[in-house]
């Protein structure tokens, strides 16, 4: 297997490979990238790597629909996976390769009769990363940071900063607190020997469990804390720490730095929600605590206001149909049993239709029925025969007449409803299929209600059996296949209810 290069960003530092493939046995196609995918991960030398890599399979799939065999390519990703060392490229590639496959199984299982056919490519995006951590630097806070007195920022010289920031918060002290000698005494409390310093985060967890802490890091950045790291243990003693500028601060007082002018006294550690009640952060930590950790960041305006009042607007016409259906055994060969498959055992055949035209929501101006052959196309050929007259009948516009008479309001828009003021431009929406006005609107509502050309057509499908459903969703794919893109303006197909709708 041999990987060629296909893309690059960042001066090199991400890139992308692919291999071709063309095979479906996914489990040789394993067997077969795994030696490629080492020797690619482990190219640079060395046995420290600082790289991130994410494995993505394109595989076809097809499907019998109405004795027509379709194919269609989905693409299958793994998770992002953290290399720190040439040991661990194997145990992250097969890694990589289970989570591929229970998405695969998953996909197959809930499909809708997709049989894998042919895997392509596999693409690998990998990238360089700079770990996170922190060490000792002349840093310093921002002022509003620092007015709220909240973090301890200790003269450290030698890159310890993390272990004196854990010992000022186990063992704080009331006088020259920053001094980093006020706190060597307690250095033989903990159990700092698997700690390299400058520490980074991935080697918090260690140093958390052979001292029983929970250690909780925040990071700073657009005038917001955020969580970097969350102690997985709530139980254990808790220490949080702020990095800023790649330097550890001890956090004196939790509540204090993430206040702002609220009433709210109380903050979560894992979501830095605030709450009024000691209680209720209480409670919230409940279920707060088994997610991960995110800082949840409110919009200013928190007022939802619907504003497309163009979407709106009432069609003239609209055409409601139904079809029935047989369902008619077919006959197919013997599938091959060492492969999964999809036997289909019936077919559906439209054989009647019926639909009506309805004018201004309530008049009926057309219906029509037929049974017999060739359903779809007879519907469709009647359909387009009789709405293209309407539609040309729906470009006319009338003469407007301007008749200051009419009753209506003129201090609020016709369509958002909202007052005018002093400023709004004023303008007359007269009715295109009448000569007379509806009402004053504003300029910018008036532009936006845009009469449309079209004529919806709603399909309904809701007699069949919630156990046919699928089945009979056939008919909606065949409908689609045949509608003319000169002739209809958008087609969307609902997701799968146990009502089927098929709106034109």
């Amino acid at each position: 297997m041999i990987f060629t290069r296909f893309n690059s960003s960042f001066r090199g530092a991400v890139q992308s490979w692919r291999a071709e493939i063309h095979s479906f046995d996914l489990e040789s196609i394993f067997d077969r990238s795994r030696t490629a995918l080492h020797d690619l991960l482990s190219r640079a030398g060395g046995p420290v790597l600082r790289l991130r890599f994410i494995l993505c399979f394109s595989i076809i799939f097809r499907k019998i629909v109405d004795e027509d065999i379709l194919h269609q390519s989905f693409y299958f990703c793994s998770d992002a996976s953290r290399l720190l060392a040439i040991s661990q490229i194997i145990p992250h590639i097969d890694r990589a390769f289970t989570k591929i496959q229970n998405s695969i199984d998953a996909f197959i299982r809930n499909g809708s009769g997709w049989v894998l056919n042919e895997v392509e490519f596999l693409d690998v995006h990998e990238g360089n990363f700079r770990e996170i951590g922190g060490g000792c630097s002349n840093a310093k806070l921002p002022s509003n940071l620092k007015n709220k007195r909240a973090l301890l920022n200790l003269h450290c010289s030698n890159n310890e900063c993390f272990l004196y920031a854990v010992l000022a918060t186990l063992f704080p002290q009331r006088e020259n607190a920053h001094r980093v000698s006020k706190y060597k005494p307690f250095l033989n409390s903990i159990n700092y020997s698997m700690l390299n310093f400058p520490v980074t985060l991935a080697n918090v967890k260690s140093f958390e469990n052979a001292n029983n802490l929970r250690i909780n890091i925040f990071g700073y950045a657009d005038n917001l804390v955020y969580p970097m790291y969350i102690g997985g243990k709530p139980n254990q003693r808790e220490v949080n720490l702020f990095l800023y500028d790649d330097h550890y601060f001890p956090i004196r007082n939790f509540n204090k730095l993430l206040r702002q002018k609220t009433n709210e006294n109380h903050f979560c550690v894992n979501c830095l929600s605030g709450f009024k009640r000691k209680i209720t952060l209480e409670l919230h930590q409940q279920l707060c605590l088994h997610n991960k950790p995110q800082r949840l960041s409110m919009p200013s305006d928190l007022t939802l206001k619907f504003k497309h009042f163009n979407k709106c607007v009432e069609h003239r016409y609209v055409v409601y149909a139904d079809f029935e259906c047989l369902l008619s055994k077919i006959s197919t060969t013997r599938p091959d049993s060492s492969r999964s498959f999809t036997s289909p055992i019936e077919k559906h055949i439209p054989v009647s239709y019926a639909f009506i035209i309805v004018a201004n929501e309530s008049d009926l101006i057309y219906h029509s029925y037929y049974a017999g052959e060739k359903v779809i196309e007879k519907f469709f050929s009647e359909l387009m025969a009789f709405t293209s007259k309407l539609i040309d009948d729906m470009k006319r516009v009338s003469k407007i007449v301007v008749n200051d008479t009419t009753s209506y309001s003129e201090y609020r828009c016709v369509f958002c409803r909202e007052f005018f003021d002093v400023n709004s431009i004023r303008v007359r929406h007269h009715s295109h299929d009448s000569d007379h006005v509806i009402g004053l609107a504003h300029q910018l509502c008036n532009l936006l209600h845009k009469k449309t050309f079209f004529i919806p057509v709603v399909i309904h499908n809701s007699h069949c059996k919630p156990y046919l459903t699928r089945r009979k969703n056939i008919l909606i794919h065949r409908l689609s296949s045949l509608i003319s893109t000169n002739s209809v303006h958008e087609a969307d197909i609902p997701k799968t209810t146990q009502e089927r709708h098929l709106t034109i």
